[in-house]
């Protein structure tokens, strides 16, 4: 992370105000954990592998806070979670955690993919592979192709 000392203006209802301090520089992310489960809603989902029916991803760490963002069908759910183990959260409501890389993909044409929960995890995580459609086939290329760590959760 970088931190150095900037000028930034905040915008307050009493105007503009100039101030110094070390918030002005971020730094990106390089892991993320995703994890896979959760139970069929839609009546097409029987057709997918029983224990990978959605997919979540959170990005940070275990010092700073997570964001969790949870892509529904109808609205994408964005969660700060500041304190608590969020593996074991995960874990202990069925999903099976894998902490894995993010590397952001080289640039290429648009590919126009439906969205859904593997859709947005793959963008999280820098995977363009346009073969990957389930949080199933998701899982076995992050286990194949990536160095992850994959944490023991429930087995299916």
């Amino acid at each position: 992370m970088y931190l150095t000392l900037c000028t930034y203006k905040v915008i307050t209802k009493w105007g503009a105000l100039r101030m110094i301090g070390p918030k002005c520089a971020g730094h990106r992310q390089t892991t993320a954990l995703i994890g896979f489960g959760g139970e069929p809603t839609f009546w097409w989902m029987r057709f997918l592998k029983k224990g990978f029916y959605h997919c979540v991803v959170a990005l940070g760490d275990a010092y700073g806070g997570w964001v969790l963002i949870d892509p529904l069908a109808h609205y994408t759910d964005l969660i700060l979670i500041t304190d608590g183990d969020l593996k074991g959260y995960l874990s202990a409501r069925g999903y099976r955690v894998v902490t894995t890389q993010i590397n952001p993909p080289a640039a290429h044409k648009l590919k126009i993919m439906p969205y859904t929960c593997v859709e947005t995890a793959k963008r999280f995580v820098g995977i363009s592979d346009r073969r990957i459609w389930t949080p199933y086939q998701l899982y076995r290329y992050l286990i194949k192709n990536r160095k992850i760590i994959l944490d023991i959760g429930i087995k299916v």
